[in-house]
């Protein structure tokens, strides 16, 4: 951000991420997803190549350096175009101190993410992942890819595994950096609003009925309208909670957490209504709009699930 006391992008930063957004337009299309749901090794190069996964690492650990605000603008882009779950895992596992995550000569190696519930393990699967990035109730921690049986390969534009045993864990986030994995979740969860607002706004304007554009219709305009309430509260919530890790601002963590409940509230709201707006066809498995509410739910559960947010908010002592 441009200050102390500033909580929106500066110049620059917004010329560093428009660079990034530029590139992933044509990288990442939607459309890619209906075929399958992991990056290709050709993308995954691509973004190597574009310093997506060491954004916060330092210059002499192969990383670009940026602040938390330039890494939070630039996930937001890649959660617009839903970049999958190994992507965000990947840039995660960089705040786990964990050498083993950085580049090499092969690229930078491929971290699965997964959470804990109840006992048992389940993993968005990708074969080509080296680690995994498990969340677990009160933590994250980072282990050794382990084989999992197929859960579900088709319902949430992910395979699903269910993992019976992982090794000991390779490294355990601390509290800054489980800070910054949750302002990760926030930032992918708000350019998923973002992604469902642009979506139902274009269709709204093409879509005709009675010989009009529906979104001259009162009904849609409300929904466009509570859209872009939503997405531009997510982003907002997100500029905020960087700016105070940047910053080092005693309400950092309210901040975060904040962000991660408004911005996951708004990527599954903003994804339903983008379905009404849509009618009968974005239901339908051709068309992009279920793919947004898939991984708005899925990444919201991923980060742990809204309820444990809110829990979280709830328990944070007052800041003075």
């Amino acid at each position: 951000m441009s200050g102390e006391g500033s909580y929106h992008p500066s110049q620059d930063q917004l010329e560093i991420v428009g660079a990034v957004d530029d590139a992933l337009v044509e990288l990442l299309p939607l459309a890619r997803l209906h075929q399958s749901a992991e990056e290709s090794a050709d993308v995954w190069t691509q973004l190597d190549g574009l310093g997506a996964f060491a954004i916060s690492l330092g210059e002499d650990a192969g990383g670009s350096g940026l602040g938390a605000a330039e890494e939070a603008l630039i996930v937001l882009a890649l959660g617009r175009r839903l970049a999958s779950p190994t992507v965000l895992a990947t840039i995660g596992a960089s705040h786990a101190g964990f050498e083993g995550t950085r580049a090499g000569a092969s690229g930078t190696p491929r971290v699965a993410a997964g959470y804990r519930r109840g006992g048992k393990v389940v993993a968005v699967g990708d074969p080509d992942a080296a680690f995994l990035l498990l969340r677990e109730t009160d933590g994250a921690a980072l282990y050794p890819a382990a084989a999992g049986a197929e859960l579900d390969g088709r319902n949430w534009v992910a395979k699903l595994e269910t993992i019976d045993a992982l090794g000991e864990p390779l490294a355990r986030f601390d509290a800054k950096a489980l800070l910054r994995l949750r302002l990760i979740d926030a930032a992918a969860l708000a350019g998923v609003a973002q992604a469902a607002l642009d979506m139902a706004v274009e269709y709204a304007q093409m879509r005709k009925q009675f010989g009009w554009p529906i979104g001259a219709f009162q009904a849609v305009k409300h929904h466009c309208a509570n859209m872009a309430i939503g997405a531009r509260s997510a982003r907002d919530q997100v500029s905020f909670a960087a700016t105070a890790i940047d910053q080092g601002r005693e309400d950092a963590e309210l901040a975060v957490e904040s962000a991660l409940l408004v911005a996951g509230h708004a990527a599954i709201e903003n994804a339903g209504k983008n379905i009404q707006i849509h009618g009968g066809i974005g239901f339908s498995d051709e068309a992009d709009p279920h793919l947004l509410v898939k991984r708005a739910q899925l990444l919201a559960t991923l980060a742990g699930g809204l309820e444990a947010a809110t829990d979280r908010l709830a328990a944070l002592p007052p800041v003075h």
